[in-house]
């Protein structure tokens, strides 16, 4: 049985979610999305954006949460803060969500910019 707060409502856990939801840690030199991944029941979803290394020149680095809910039609649910430096860790929740969702990064700056970062994620699932 699920836990309960102080007053007896049942409290859902997190779920790791995995497939696109988790992105690895890598190199990533150009604008992409990521593989896109199933949000159809849960309420919302937390992000932890790890960013461990970043080269170029006037680096930034954005990423952003899209969902839908046609399957199609894609749009921002939020973003981290912008990136333009290495080192960093953030924990931000996104929702609401549509049934898929999928992660987009924007890199941007001169002499190749690069960054090297993880995004991780739970999900709150629907009472």
């Amino acid at each position: 049985m699920p836990a309960q707060d102080s007053q007896g409502r049942y409290i859902t856990p997190a779920e790791t979610l995995g497939g696109g939801a988790a992105v690895a840690s890598a190199a990533r030199t150009a604008t992409a999305n990521g593989t896109a991944f199933d949000t159809s029941g849960y309420d919302s979803i937390t992000g932890v954006l790890t960013v461990t290394a970043a080269s170029g020149t006037n680096e930034l680095l954005d990423v952003e949460l899209h969902t839908t809910t046609d399957g199609t039609n894609y749009y921002e649910v939020d973003q981290f803060t912008q990136k333009s430096g290495s080192a960093t860790a953030e924990s931000r929740a996104f929702g609401p969500l549509g049934s898929s969702s999928q992660w987009r990064w924007v890199i941007a700056g001169t002499d190749t910019p690069s960054f090297t970062f993880s995004i991780s994620a739970t999900a709150d699932r629907d009472a």
